[in-house]
């Protein structure tokens, strides 16, 4: 699997506890209880407008990505459930006090970090996809100093992205490309030499090139003749395909336990 994170690069890391300004102290955010009555709220009510995995739909917003760069708080949600936005196709609604934070809690719940909510699956067997041949991750990604080095390390994933982003990242590694800055690219420099490999760090004075051999190479734009950057992610499209709904899962279980932090307190105890 190439470029996995690609798309989980394109946005700043979130918060301790997720995108919020401030969580809240109510008892359903973290509940897994709570969190399965919000889940059937919003497929039944929200899902129509904002996709089933909050990822967007026809009239409403990407609740996951809309999050990372413009964060709110957990009461604020709520307000804005009960009372609606004026001016566009979200309405106020009429429900209680506990349905509304139910429906916080999952929302929360797609928007903190991976590691931070349960996660179906099995991360035992999901280990031995990203390791093994048939999803080639470890090819291209690292995690805690082990795999390749071409495409960004990932031993924090679980603790910096959210689920549905990471999943977006895997089925969908082309959407939004463009807002990236980590896209592969072709420079031929004046020497006469040219690089292959992934993007980072560009800028108008200089840029950073990661070749297939992870080798990093740091460049003055005044240096390069020419740059082509791709219009296609380097990371497979066919994983929605390649892998079963069960070894997605599982994969995805794996993912969502990479946090840096919980690995630390394990090796403090």
């Amino acid at each position: 699997m190439r470029a996995l994170a690609l798309a989980l690069l394109a946005f700043p890391l979130l918060a301790q506890h997720g995108r919020y300004l401030s969580d809240s102290n109510n008892p359903a955010i973290g509940d897994p209880k709570a969190i399965a009555a919000g889940t059937k709220l919003f497929m039944g009510s929200c899902a129509g407008c904002h996709g089933p995995d909050g990822g967007g739909g026809a009239r409403g917003p990407n609740l996951v990505r809309r999050s990372l760069w413009h964060p709110l708080s957990d009461d604020a949600i709520f307000q804005v459930i009960r009372k609606g936005v004026p001016g566009t196709d979200m309405p106020p609604t009429k429900l209680e006090d506990d349905q509304t934070w139910n429906l916080v809690a999952f929302i929360h719940s797609l928007t903190g970090p991976a590691s931070t909510n349960p996660v179906p699956g099995n991360a035992a067997a999901g280990k031995d996809i990203f390791w093994g041949a048939k999803a080639g991750c470890a090819n291209c990604h690292a995690i805690r100093g082990q795999g390749g080095r071409l495409a960004p390390d990932l031993s924090n994933v679980g603790g910096s992205r959210p689920l549905a982003v990471i999943r977006e990242s895997i089925l969908e590694p082309a959407k939004d490309l463009s807002y990236l800055g980590n896209e592969t690219a072709v420079v031929e420099l004046k020497n006469g030499k040219t690089i292959t490999g992934v993007a980072k760090n560009r800028s108008n004075y200089s840029l950073q090139i990661v070749d297939a051999k992870g080798r990093l190479h740091l460049l003055q734009m005044a240096d390069v003749k020419k740059l082509t950057i791709s219009e296609t992610t380097s990371m497979p499209t066919d994983f929605a395909k390649r892998l079963t709904r069960d070894e997605l899962r599982d994969l995805l279980a794996y993912l969502a336990a990479q946090d840096i932090r919980l690995e630390t307190a394990k090796g403090s105890k």
